[in-house]
């Protein structure tokens, strides 16, 4: 009867056990963010020369214009991708720039970022860090180029 008690409880002990890491499995990522974020990135070269509003820009369109002064936007890229949280994503801007978005912390749908935009050499010609919601679009005045700047709107999660 001993033999027989401690191979149920043994069977027990491991349907427990299993049933505990397949819920460890299924969680979502913790709070402090170990998944990717994805983002999205639009280029946008806006300067007071004639050209309008770009019509790929959309609803973005009304909110670069009443964030900004000028007289022409239009889209010049629109690159993906994501990074983990600590990890940075990159992607190439005109005038030989690149820029860098690294998550470094996402709690309750918000999402702490740190924007780099570097020229060829290194040189940090932008170096900030915004908080937005998942869904969300913030708007970063970027360097100059041609006759006007480059806006960057990124959108996380």
């Amino acid at each position: 009867m001993g033999r027989s008690v401690r191979r149920r409880h043994g069977v027990f002990l491991s349907l427990v056990l299993l049933l505990a890491l397949g819920s460890l499995l299924t969680l979502p990522p913790l709070a402090t963010g170990q998944g990717a974020v994805p983002l999205k990135v639009q280029v946008i070269y806006a300067a007071n020369e004639a050209g309008g509003v770009d019509g790929r820009l959309g609803t973005l369109a009304a909110e670069l214009q009443k964030t900004f002064r000028y007289s022409k936007y239009e889209l010049l890229d629109s690159p993906q991708g994501s990074a983990a949280v600590n990890q940075g994503w990159r992607t190439g801007l005109p005038g030989d720039r690149s820029l860098e978005i690294t998550p470094t912390a996402i709690k309750d749908g918000e999402y702490t970022l740190t924007v780099r935009v570097q020229a060829s050499g290194g040189q940090a010609l932008v170096n900030t860090r915004v908080k937005l919601k998942a869904g969300r679009t913030v708007l970063v005045g970027g360097p100059t180029h041609q006759k006007g700047v480059l806006i960057i709107a990124i959108t996380a999660g």
